[in-house]
């Protein structure tokens, strides 16, 4: 939508986006090639941009490139 380059974050039994911004964005990341993608959950409901969840903080995850 908005041209940038986004992934999928698959936490066991839970899905979340990760989103690679031009600027400087602060909060949980996943590092993939060189490029800081920040976790930007919509369904975390009135999370700001860097939030994850709670209960998948330091959990295993899959990364799923889009």
């Amino acid at each position: 939508l908005l041209g940038l380059k986004v992934l999928l974050v698959y936490y066991p039994g839970h899905l979340a986006t990760a989103v690679h911004f031009e600027e400087s964005v602060t909060g949980d990341y996943i590092s993939l090639d060189n490029q800081k993608f920040v976790v930007c959950d919509p369904t975390y409901i009135n999370a700001h941009i860097g939030l994850t969840m709670p209960q998948y903080v330091g959990k295993p995850v899959s990364i799923i490139k889009i």
